[in-house]
């Protein structure tokens, strides 16, 4: 589905969850992958349920949701995910969603070994009605969603 600099980053499988790991220390602005995919448009009944019309809701990226309308960027079909697709969220996270939320780069110094993440609410990304799961963050400083 996207793009993802290997040179830098890998995609590792840590307590039965894939997340997205540097491969060497990354230096503060480096570009680690760009999402890609397919712009689709879901309608949102008032429960907040979204129409998915088959596709597989858990693998959208959310762009904006408007007037009960999501517009969110699918897989395409028959592309595989892989790398930058997997990175996780996180309340403080290292890395950013730039240049129309599809460019991710890093905010700050990485260390070989960390892992990176993005704040998914800044980009709407958090799937509809999903709270955060920050462990590392005191539950009441967790992202408002």
């Amino acid at each position: 589905m996207s793009w993802s600099n290997f040179n830098l980053i890998e995609v590792l499988n840590i307590s039965g969850e894939a997340g997205v790991f540097a491969r060497k220390s990354i230096p503060e602005g480096a570009v680690v992958g760009v999402f890609d995919g397919v712009a689709e448009i879901f309608t949102v009944d008032g429960q907040g349920q979204v129409d998915w019309r088959g596709h597989d809701g858990g693998m959208s990226i959310h762009l904006k949701l408007s007037d009960g309308i999501l517009y969110a960027i699918m897989p395409n079909l028959g592309v595989g995910t892989s790398g930058i697709d997997y990175i996780n969220h996180s309340c403080k996270p290292n890395c950013r969603a730039d240049a129309g939320l599809l460019v991710v780069e890093t905010i700050k110094n990485i260390n070989k070994g960390e892992q990176l993440t993005l704040n998914y609410h800044d980009m709407d990304i958090i799937k509809l009605g999903r709270k955060c799961w920050c462990e590392d963050v005191p539950e009441n400083e967790r992202c408002v969603l």
